[in-house]
C-alpha cells in the first residue's frame, strides 16, 4: 500500500506550491463600497477609483474551510465535569448524536487564493484589472453509510452503499485580464477572460462502492478510479506495474528558484475560464446584479497516473489458531493484523498505471443579486449564489446593510443562511487612507468571535 499513500501524500505537497490562503469568496464583499476587489465576484463592478494596485501575496487573501453536516461542537466538546476536552469516539462521548447529524452525501469544501499581482485602472473605454492568483480548490465527499460503518461496525445482513466517496484536490496558477464597461445608459456588463496553468491534481473520476455483509462473507462491490498529475514527483513503478515509491523532484525538495516558476506556470497542465457579469439599474436606487464565476476546465496531461480498483471481491475472513495466540495478544493487534490482511488482499486487485490525458471543470459559482440604496450613505443588499460543484449543488443566501460613512470609511453587516445553517452574523471594514486601502470582511465574524463551536463555515478576506 505504500504506493497509494505516498500518491496521496505527495498530492497533499503539492498545497505549498504557489499558494498561501485557505479561502472561498465571501458573499459580503458582493455590496461591500469602497473596496476595489468587489469586482472579483462581478466583473461587471467598477471600484470608485481611478486606479488600485494590491500588494503582493497580501491583495486580496481569503480564508474558508466549511461543512455541510458537522460544527466543532459536534466532534469536540467539554469533558463532563471536568475542565477538558473530549471527542465524540470517547466511551462518555455521544457516538448517536453524532452520527445523526450525517446526511446521505457529506462534504468538506475549501477554496484557495492568494494574489500574486493584482492592479486595475479606469481608461475611456471602461475598466481594466489584471490578476494573477494561486488557487487551490479542495473538496472530499463521504457517504453517511462509511461513518456509519466505521463508528458502529458492519452487521450481518445488510448493505451499506458507499458510492460517492471522493476526493478532489487540485492547484493551480490563474492570470487574468477583466474589462467592464457600460452598453446602454442602465445597464454595465463585465468579462474576465483567465489562462490557468496546473500545478498538481488528484480526482476521483469514478465512485462506485458496494458492501453486502452476512456471517458467512463479505461481498464489496466496486469501481473506484483515481487520477493524478504529479509534475512535482518522480514516480516509479515496481515489475509488477504498481506504484512502488513517490519522491519529490530534487529541484523542488531543494527550493531551488529558477525550477520553481515552470512548476507553478505549467503549460502542459493548461486550461481556459471565464467570469462573466452584469449590472442593471432599473432606478437610481435599485441595482439588479448577476454574475457566473469559474466556468472553464484544465486539461492535465503532465506526469499523470491512474489508481483503478474495479472488483467484487468476496472477503470470507480469516481463521485463527487459538494455539498461536500469546496470552498478551490483544483486540488492537487482532484488529491491525486483519485489516492488514484485507488491506493486501486488495491491493493485490488494485490496478497502478500510467494514465492518459483528462480534463476538470472549475467549480463553477452563480450569483444573483438586488440592492436598494436607503439614502445615499445607506445599502441594503439580498444575494443568492449557487456553487455547482461535482458531487453536489449548494445554496448560499446573504442579506446585508452596507454603510459609506465618509470618504475613507465604509461597514457592512450581513446574515447568510450557509450549509444548512442559519447563524451565520458576518461584517466588514474597509478604511481608505490617501492612495492605500484596508479591508477585512467575513461572512461569520461574530460567530467566530462569541459561538466558534456551532460555526459550520468560516471566511475572511
Amino acid at each position: 500500500m505504500k504506493g497509494s499513500r505516498s500518491l496521496i501524500l505527495s498530492v497533499g505537497l503539492l498545497m505549498g506550491i504557489g499558494f498561501s490562503a485557505w479561502a472561498q469568496v465571501s458573499n459580503s464583499l458582493y455590496f461591500m463600497q469602497g473596496v476595489p476587489q468587489s469586482n472579483r465576484v462581478n466583473p461587471a463592478y467598477q471600484p470608485n477609483c481611478r486606479w488600485y494596485i494590491g500588494i503582493p501575496l497580501l491583495a486580496p487573501i481569503r480564508v474558508e474551510g466549511s461543512s455541510n453536516s458537522y460544527a466543532y461542537e459536534d466532534i469536540i466538546y467539554p469533558y463532563p465535569g471536568e475542565d477538558s476536552l473530549i471527542t465524540f469516539l470517547h466511551p462518555l462521548g455521544d457516538k448517536e448524536a453524532f452520527l445523526d447529524k450525517l446526511k446521505s452525501s457529506n462534504y468538506v469544501l475549501s477554496d484557495v487564493g492568494s494574489a500574486l499581482i493584482s492592479f486595475g485602472f479606469l481608461t475611456e473605454v471602461g475598466f481594466f484589472s489584471v490578476d494573477v492568483t494561486s488557487r487551490f480548490d479542495g473538496n472530499v465527499y463521504f457517504p453517511g453509510d462509511l461513518a456509519r460503518l466505521l463508528i458502529d461496525g458492519a452487521e450481518d445482513g445488510k448493505s451499506y452503499q458507499l458510492d460517492g466517496l471522493a476526493t478532489e484536490l487540485m492547484a493551480f496558477d490563474e492570470v487574468s485580464v477583466a474589462w467592464s464597461g457600460a452598453i446602454l445608459d442602465k445597464l454595465r456588463v463585465g468579462v474576465r477572460g483567465k489562462m490557468i496553468f496546473g500545478i498538481g491534481d488528484l480526482a476521483t473520476t469514478s465512485s462506485d462502492l458496494t458492501l453486502n455483509t452476512s456471517q458467512e462473507n463479505w461481498l464489496l462491490q466496486s469501481d473506484m478510479v483515481f487520477k493524478a498529475s504529479l509534475p512535482f514527483a518522480d514516480v516509479s513503478y515496481d515489475e509488477e506495474g504498481r506504484i512502488e515509491n513517490i519522491t519529490l523532484k530534487d529541484e523542488i525538495r531543494n527550493l531551488d528558484p529558477w525550477a520553481l516558476p515552470k512548476y507553478a506556470f505549467n503549460i502542459q497542465n493548461f486550461g481556459l475560464g471565464v467570469d462573466l457579469g452584469v449590472e442593471y439599474r432599473p432606478m437610481d436606487n435599485l441595482s439588479l446584479s448577476a454574475s457566473l464565476l469559474d466556468l472553464g476546465y484544465v486539461k492535465w496531461k503532465d506526469e499523470v497516473h491512474e489508481v483503478a480498483y474495479t472488483t467484487s471481491y468476496d472477503f470470507p475472513g480469516f481463521e485463527i489458531d487459538p494455539l498461536e495466540i500469546r496470552e498478551d495478544f490483544t483486540l488492537g493487534e487482532f484488529l491491525d493484523s486483519t485489516f492488514s490482511q484485507m488491506g493486501y488482499s486488495l491491493y493485490h486487485i488494485t490496478e497502478f498505471t500510467p494514465g492518459g490525458v483528462y480534463s476538470r471543470r472549475l467549480n463553477t459559482k452563480l450569483y444573483v443579486g438586488a440592492s436598494y440604496d436607503l439614502t445615499p450613505k445607506i445599502n441594503l443588499g439580498l444575494l443568492s449564489r449557487t456553487d455547482f460543484l461535482s458531487q453536489s449543488v449548494t445554496e448560499q443566501i446573504t442579506a446585508s446593510a452596507n454603510f459609506a460613512v465618509n470618504r475613507w470609511l465604509n461597514l457592512t453587516l450581513s446574515y447568510s443562511y450557509i450549509n444548512s445553517y442559519f447563524k451565520n452574523i458576518g461584517g466588514g471594514l474597509s478604511i481608505r487612507s490617501g492612495p492605500v486601502n484596508m479591508y477585512l470582511i467575513s461572512d461569520n465574524a461574530l460567530n467566530i468571535l462569541f459561538c466558534p463551536q456551532e460555526t459550520r463555515a468560516v471566511n475572511v478576506w
